[in-house]
């Protein structure tokens, strides 16, 4: 063991020396900052007096009215040198919508890629034009809109705290058509101002850029110079000037839906069945804020989660895949106490039903999931750069149902009471890229306010400044959390952030402190792993750019991490973590990730207990990973990644994982996708049990755990508007413990317990088959129809099965829920209706 004090003294002392060797570097490299961006590139709107119809042909005069953005700049790979490839793009407008005509020259049409995929699917083999938007010119927040030489349209919100390419999130409602010519390819786009928010103004300036990608010799450019060295693509924007006088049409649209579903368990008999219709609502209060809301919303279709065998002390984060919770969404994602999969989660309760239950009762009904009754969101930004978000959501009360064996009576548990959600979000632009947000969230649940019923509130800001130059930050913010309780005190807790350094060019370091307090807790409408802790880490980075011989760019960086309680004040952990990623000129990738924590590990959470001086002394550890990639253009795509693992420990420690994925695109319209993971892990010591009497009797068990994974997708494209997705997941995860058990010591060590003492039977074999089939006709902008097929089949028991044919074959006996649902939804909007009637 080594003493907090010596840990402390040396990881300080390594601090400092790093920070002065890198900053001295820094002062002698002024040579690396990022060229000169020059002056933003402007490009007039033309007023146009007929609505353009969208045909991909740009055949109206209209179009030559205005003059066209072109000059385009590379941004990768040789950022900054003038495009290989000419580009022309013109900009209309009316009182309804805008309009975009480009034309990619190419002098080899017939090689231009027109793979076909699904409504914002990134990857797809296909040239791409797109428009980045920002109405209010802020450098912070935007629009985009992508469209495929294939028709296939991509869209999302644009900030600089998310990178959109990874989020397919938000789908607006507009139109495209895109055709091949001798001269290469052409997009023909309408975006109305429904799908927009800008400021209330006579003369528009708008943020605005444009972007071609040429997928054969993967070529990225773009209308108005973006460096690679600092500062997302939103903030290397030009102008769009021009448009005066729009006078925004009623933005009010609707879209009801209904939907079927065909149940049947295996071990059941029958065949459940269920209808449902509700609806969304989306209504421009102004210019700039939009109401939505859904009311009764059918959430069944959703892709099925990756469940998992937790034997961690930590909550499972799971994706939210819920369409109006992942829409629109980027002003409530401030702070990082927003996780909406709080909102129509398990009951609180379900669990606690069967503690209750009397001699004779059974649980007959004990429902897995809350019911939402409405969920309303507010969002806008005014002409002052102020952004507002209000959002509120009600769940219904959830019962479960026991039944007397013997009397036949029947009685209800509560399980989760009504209970409301709100979050209020203020989001202050600033200039130079910089922010400054407030937000808040409270949940109110009805009922007594007991252990389960009370009353939770977050309140905090963050805050982010940049330099002129973009090359350097600072940033922190905090927040209260509190629960108010009507028979004991009221909680409160704390969290504090503080980040600062050189964030831009290729040298970049930057210093990070956390503080979270032992009451912080967020997670009654956020998540959070743990709390308790004190964190410093500093990192330092330095990347490349510039093509040279094969290599295309680079980057390497450093982490130096510590971390203490919040509550007693003692180390918890110190860790040293190095990194190098390379791009070759053939779009291959290798990186390489080491990482050592040389005093080991003091995990307080571990012995899942409230004395918090308890805790368990993991060793000194090394782990190292490898990735490799590809390139995705190809028809044949692999990734390879491992890891491996080893503590300096008396138990020999060790684990290694592994996976390949491979992708085939077997034509324009049909591909595949399979990977195969597979996560061992030997001596693996971790909690077993405690003691009912005294919470400091405490014994870990002598585990392997083997997990291997398989997943299985694939599409087929009829068209851009319709197609057919399958997603196929087997998840095998096994804690084989070999009868070593030990009890933990106040120091954090282990003593071996006799081979006669009785354990309960801890062993774990945990199987997760999950199928989705999918068929998507967009038969309408906005409106869709789905016909879905899930098949799960969930199996998990205290035998080891170690043959995976066997293990296969036992789970396929298991209970196995099919389902079949039908949903349609159809999009009404208030000015098509305007322009029916008028026309009567």
């Amino acid at each position: 063991m080594y003493s907090n004090l010596k840990i402390t003294k040396v990881c300080r002392g390594l601090f400092t020396f790093l920070l002065l060797f890198f900053t001295a570097i820094d002062s002698a490299a002024y040579t690396l900052l990022p060229r000169d961006i020059g002056e933003k590139k402007k490009v007039e709107a033309v007023r146009v007096a007929e609505r353009i119809n969208i045909d991909g042909r740009l055949d109206e005069n209209t179009w030559l009215e205005a003059a066209p953005g072109t000059d385009f700049i590379i941004y990768s790979p040789f950022n900054g040198v003038p495009s290989s490839y000419r580009t022309e793009v013109r900009i209309l407008y009316d009182n309804d919508a805008l309009y975009l005509g480009a034309k990619m020259f190419d002098d080899h049409p017939d090689s231009i890629f027109i793979e076909l995929g699904q409504r914002d699917e990134q990857d797809i083999n296909a040239d791409h034009f797109y428009v980045e938007i920002s109405p209010f010119n802020d450098g912070l927040n935007g629009e985009v809109f992508k469209v495929s030489a294939s028709n296939v349209q991509i869209d999302n919100k644009l900030t600089t705290s998310e990178n959109w390419h990874h989020d397919d999130t938000w789908d607006a409602v507009w139109e495209s058509r895109t055709g091949i010519t001798q001269d290469g390819w052409v997009a023909e786009i309408r975006i109305p101002y429904s799908a927009l928010r800008f400021p209330r103004a006579e003369n528009q300036v708008w943020g605005i850029n444009f972007w071609r990608e040429i997928r054969r010799t993967r070529e990225t450019s773009s209308w108005n110079y973006v460096t690679r060295e600092f500062g997302s693509t939103i903030a290397h924007m030009g102008e769009l000037t021009g448009i005066r006088d729009i006078r925004p049409p009623v933005r009010l649209s609707l879209v009801p839906y209904v939907s079927g579903y065909l149940e049947q368990v295996s071990d059941q008999q029958g065949m459940g069945t269920s209808y449902n219709g509700g609806l969304d609502l989306k209504l421009g209060l102004s210019e700039s804020f939009t109401l939505d809301a859904t009311l009764i919303p059918d959430f069944g279709q959703v892709q099925s989660d990756d469940h998992i065998l937790n034997l961690t002390p930590y909550e499972v984060k799971y994706n939210e895949r819920r369409p109006f919770f992942m829409e629109g969404t980027e002003l409530f994602n401030k702070g990082g106490i927003f996780y909406s999969r709080r909102i129509g989660g398990i009951p609180h309760l379900s669990g606690e039903v069967y503690e209750e239950t009397g001699v004779n009762e059974v649980v007959t009904y004990n429902p897995a999931e809350v019911s939402l009754l409405n969920a309303t969101k507010i969002s806008g930004r005014t002409k002052g750069g102020l952004g507002i978000g209000l959002f509120n959501a009600v769940t219904n009360r959830v019962w479960a149902e026991l039944e007397d064996t013997l009397t036949g009576a029947r009685r209800r548990i509560k399980t989760e009471p009504l209970t409301n959600y709100n979050m209020l979000v203020l989001d202050q632009t600033l200039r130079n890229d910089s922010y400054i947000s407030l937000i808040n969230t409270s949940v109110i649940r009805e009922g007594e306010q007991d252990e389960y019923s009370y009353t939770a509130n977050v309140t905090g800001f963050e805050a982010l400044l940049k330099t002129a130059n973009r090359l350097w930050s600072v940033s922190g913010g905090g927040f209260l959390s509190q629960k108010y309780y009507s028979s004991s005190p009221a909680t409160l807790g704390h969290s504090l952030n503080f980040n600062a350094g050189k964030t831009g060019g290729r040298f970049r370091t930057d210093y990070n402190l956390s503080v979270l307090s032992d009451e912080y807790d967020p997670n009654d409408m956020g998540y959070l792993r743990k709390n308790n802790l004190i964190g410093h880490s500093l990192d330092f980075a330095f990347n490349t750019y510039e093509p040279s011989g094969h290599i295309m760019s680079t980057r390497t960086s450093l982490e130096i991490e510590y971390e203490q309680l919040f509550r007693p004040r003692v180390y918890t952990s110190a860790g040293i973590s190095m990194g190098g990623m390379l791009i070759l000129m053939n779009y291959w990738s290798l990186s390489l990730d080491i990482g050592f924590t040389p005093w080991g590990e003091d995990d307080f959470f571990e012995p899942r207990t409230s004395d918090m001086s308890m805790y368990y002394h993991r060793p000194p550890a090394f782990e190292a990973g490898f990735r490799g990639d590809t390139d995705k253009s190809k028809k044949l795509y692999f990734q390879a990644e491992a890891e491996y693992y080893r503590a300096r420990s008396d138990y020999s420690q060790y684990g290694y994982a592994w996976e390949v994925q491979s992708e085939i695109k077997v034509s324009r319209r049909l591909s595949f996708d399979y990977s195969v993971a597979v996560d061992r892990m030997y001596n693996d010591i971790g909690y077993l049990t405690r003691s009912l009497f005294n919470e400091r009797d405490i014994t870990f068990g002598k585990r392997d755990v083997n997990t291997l994974t398989n997943t299985l997708s694939g599409s087929l494209i009829f068209t851009s508007d319709s197609y057919l997705t399958l997603r196929m997941r087997h998840y095998w995860s096994r804690a084989d413990y070999d009868d070593s058990y030990f009890k933990l010591n106040d120091d954090g060590s282990l003593t071996q317990l006799p081979e006669n003492v009785e354990m309960p039977d801890s062993d774990v074999n945990t199987n997760y088959l999950n199928i989705d089939l999918v068929y998507t006709w967009r038969f309408a902008p906005g409106s869709e129809l789905s016909l879905v097929w899930k098949n799960a089949i969930f199996s998990e028991g205290d035998t080891i099965i170690r043959n995976g044919f066997d293990n296969f074959g036992e789970l396929l006996s298991m209970p196995q829920t099919n389902s079949i649902s039908l949903k349609i939804l159809y999009y009404l909007d208030y000015q098509n209706f305007r322009r029916l009637f008028s026309s009567k």
